[in-house]
């Protein structure tokens, strides 16, 4: 007998297939509009738009440099994760939105496509925002602790490996990245790989559980910023 609508039964797993191939129609859709100069900046805006709709509204999404107490700059990001709610970024300015280290949960590069080149430029970017000072104070009901590792991968639409080669090349290739996503190949946490299916599904809860491990960002020791 045929499932009704209402039944309450969802498949998540076709929808977020569905998202998936939705995704890839719209990139595929405008690489034959773009100019290879705007390209670029149309595919992050696809994934911001992901990450708008899939993030809770604690966490923003942004292009960014990433800054800390003692003066120092990050390389440009294509896409941070920060917090939304109780760090405000610094210096909200139209050459660029810079934020304070400590308010940064994660950092992605948007690229073509998975490569060993473009994997290690993402490792060389996130480096350039780990190496960061991060200051922490205590907070009421909290004492001060060390901030967490920030996350950082890399986001791409196709790969330049074969689907039968992409693992093996990825698990050589992954640098220092903790999560990425191929949307016409596979996804990656650390060594788990996951199917070219549920490539996006993969990414999107890993990464949401990753975040929700980190907890809340750590309280800026704001007197460090003004010394």
């Amino acid at each position: 007998m045929p499932r009704r609508p209402d039944s309450g039964q969802i498949d998540l797993g076709e929808i977020f297939r569905r998202v998936q191939q939705e995704m890839l129609a719209q990139l595929s859709v405008g690489r034959l509009f773009e100019h290879a100069s705007t390209a670029g900046a149309a595919t992050e805006h696809h994934w911001l738009q992901l990450f708008d709709r899939y993030l809770p509204k604690r966490y923003r999404s942004a292009p960014a440099f990433v800054i800390d107490s003692t003066g120092r700059r990050s390389r440009q990001i294509d896409i941070a994760i920060f917090d939304n709610l109780y760090t405000p970024p610094l210096f909200p300015h139209s050459a660029g939105l810079h934020l304070p280290a400590e308010s940064v949960y994660a950092v992605f590069e948007v690229k073509p496509t998975f490569s060993r080149q473009w994997l290690r430029d993402a490792a060389e970017k996130a480096a350039s925002v780990r190496c960061l000072h991060r200051t922490s104070v205590s907070v009421i009901g909290r004492s001060a602790t060390n901030p967490p590792p920030i996350i950082a991968g890399l986001l791409a639409t196709t790969s330049v490996w074969a689907p039968d080669t992409f693992a093996t090349n990825l698990r050589r290739s992954r640098q220092h990245l903790n999560i990425g996503c191929c949307l016409e190949h596979d996804s990656f946490e650390d060594n788990r790989i996951s199917s070219p299916d549920n490539s996006l599904v993969f990414f999107i809860i890993r990464l949401l559980d990753r975040l929700r491990a980190m907890g809340t960002a750590p309280a800026i020791d704001w007197s460090s910023y003004f010394k």
